[in-house]
């Protein structure tokens, strides 16, 4: 169920390789900047298999530059209260109803930034609600169990948010596409009519 991408271009965020994930739920993902690489895991081995064989057959793109696929080899195994805290409905996104205006990105980043392995993918405010993705099922889990026992937010209701990775594949970014070189127009011929007075002038 993990997959490793190969060859990212430099400074790939974790907003960028969770915008190359579809086809299934994911468990956890994160960047090895050193490598230039960045480890998957599905929470859905079927789902991992179908990215893989997608990813191989269409090639997959960051940057304008050919990402590569290798599977993890070792296989991991989800523990078994995260499976069913995920059958019950927890992802790796949650969102804040009812959103107060002193919650802001910056305050929220710094309460979330002391959960170790926690990488904040986004975080979007729409209307009141308040939309934060990371890049781990069981980060956020704890990052919501923290959320919940503090005052300042006993009065938004904590709820889990959808996987935009759970998407169908169909959804993955579509390739670069060649620019073919401009055709140039057709050159219009010139006709020249001939001029009959010409001729009855040289006679």
């Amino acid at each position: 169920r993990s997959v490793r991408l190969v060859n990212l271009p430099e400074k790939t965020t974790y907003g960028d390789i969770a915008g190359l994930i579809r086809g299934g739920s994911v468990y956890e993902f994160y960047i090895t900047n050193g490598a230039a690489t960045a480890t998957i895991t599905f929470v859905e081995v079927a789902s991992a298999e179908a990215y893989f064989a997608h990813v191989r057959n269409n090639g997959l793109f960051l940057k304008n530059k050919r990402i590569g696929i290798r599977w993890l080899q070792r296989f991991q195994s989800l523990p078994g209260h995260h499976i069913h805290r995920i059958a019950q409905g927890a992802t790796r996104n949650i969102v804040l109803r009812r959103c107060g205006p002193s919650h802001t990105e910056a305050s929220l980043r710094e309460d979330l930034e002391h959960i170790h392995n926690l990488q904040v993918v986004k975080i979007e405010f729409r209307g009141w609600d308040c939309h934060i993705g990371t890049n781990s099922v069981a980060s956020a889990m704890y990052a919501r169990t923290c959320m919940t026992s503090r005052l300042k937010y006993r009065t938004s209701r904590i709820e889990w948010d959808v996987d935009e990775c759970a998407q169908p594949l169909s959804e993955m970014p579509s390739p670069p596409h060649q620019c073919a070189p401009r055709s140039a127009p057709p050159r219009q011929l010139r006709i020249t009519t001939p001029n009959r007075f010409q001729v009855l002038a040289s006679k």
